[in-house]
């Protein structure tokens, strides 16, 4: 009971707000706990310059000229919440990506006692800073929920126990001063480790989600009608550059770099082919061009809905298989820029389904119910 190695319910993470070196950013409200964690990944790979000498066999030096990149993914049970905003306004993607935050990893000190709702006196911290967004990665498969995995790219890690002062608990700030002197001289305060007892209800269920794919002119894409969706995967990169300064081991910014292409993928159960018109023949439906405009849409627990809508993507791939046993299965492949998409948070209701579009995943009603096939 005195925690001889940490289990799942010893962690709960934190966020800050941005930017991540701020005083304001790392206390109070602007600390706050993130629900519905499913795993957390750090690593970091240490480079060093290896220097050689005439005469000598041996390495004269092996110094770090530029610190080593800290890692981050956060897999989630996706909500569309403040991770989901790092990305997006409630609108669109956001004009600016270029700002840090940092993410506090709060330890409890015995094994099988949760840490939620604990006091959270003498308690060990790992402190990551100055974490940018590196890549938005959601999926959804038959029978199961909605499942995110957010990557970031930091530059600092800190391991401390919390100390107390009052009812306020602080640690030092992992975030550097970058755009500085680059020193690490913030601390954090924090009060309770709380959030919403309904949090269940932001969850999105298979049955409740509709996948959408309309083009130009008509529905569908090359050879198959999508009418039996299986799941779908949308990856939302960031590319960025570190840009570095004479006599600074960090880099200044980690600038973000613009057109970014997104992809969507899905798998469909085919159960028709096109035998006639411009999808009939590779040559001809190539020579279309066609863009199609995607849409995923639904509502969670609560019946709040969402919608996020890829507009002009571009056809890129398409797979089929088929085994004994087995049903004949399509992998197709879509690619799109990230600066044309267009999100509805679940916070807004409302009917989210096109008219006119092909067929969709996920849902029931006048749709194809995934978990009966």
């Amino acid at each position: 009971m005195n925690r001889p190695i940490i289990t799942y319910e010893n962690i709960a993470l934190l966020k800050s707000d941005f930017p991540a070196y701020s005083a304001e950013s790392n206390s109070g409200n602007n600390i706050s706990f993130l629900p519905l964690i499913e795993s957390i990944d750090f690593s970091f790979d240490i480079d060093r310059t290896n220097v050689a000498s005439l005469g000598t066999k041996s390495f004269v030096n092996q110094s770090i000229t530029k610190a080593p990149d800290i890692n981050i993914t956060i897999n989630s049970f996706e909500d569309f919440g403040d991770l989901f905003s790092s990305m997006f306004t409630s609108s669109e993607t956001k004009s600016n990506l270029d700002f840090d935050r940092n993410f506090y990893a709060v330890v409890g000190d015995k094994r099988g006692v949760d840490v939620y709702g604990s006091n959270l006196s003498g308690k060990d911290v790992i402190g990551f800073g100055n974490c940018f967004l590196k890549d938005i990665s959601m999926s959804q498969s038959v029978n199961g929920i909605i499942n995110s995995s957010y990557s970031f790219v930091g530059s600092n890690v800190e391991a401390q126990a919390l100390l107390q002062g009052g009812s306020v608990f602080s640690g030092k700030c992992p975030a550097l001063n970058l755009s500085g002197n680059q020193s690490q001289d913030l601390s954090f305060q924090i009060s309770e480790i709380s959030g919403s007892s309904s949090v269940i209800e932001t969850v999105i269920p298979h049955y409740s989600t509709n996948v959408t794919i309309s083009g130009n002119g008509s529905v569908g894409n090359f050879l198959i009608k999508s009418d039996c969706i299986q799941n779908f995967s949308l990856d939302l990169p960031i590319n960025r550059k570190d840009i570095y300064g004479i006599g600074k081991k960090y880099p200044l910014i980690r600038k973000s770099l613009f057109p970014n292409q997104g992809n969507f993928n899905f798998s469909n159960k085919v159960s028709t082919f096109e035998v006639s018109g411009v999808r009939a023949n590779l040559k001809d439906f190539l020579n279309s061009e066609e863009s199609y405009t995607l849409n995923i849409s639904g509502q969670n627990y609560g019946k709040q809905a969402f919608n996020i809508q890829l507009n002009e993507a571009r056809f890129q791939s398409q797979g089929n298989s088929l085994s004994i046993s087995q049903e004949l299965n399509s992998e197709l492949s879509f690619n799109f820029d990230i600066n044309k998409c267009e999100v509805q948070l679940p916070s807004i209701s409302g009917s989210l389904l096109l008219e006119n579009s092909s067929h969709l995943l996920l849902s029931d009603g006048n749709f194809v119910l995934l978990e009966q096939g």
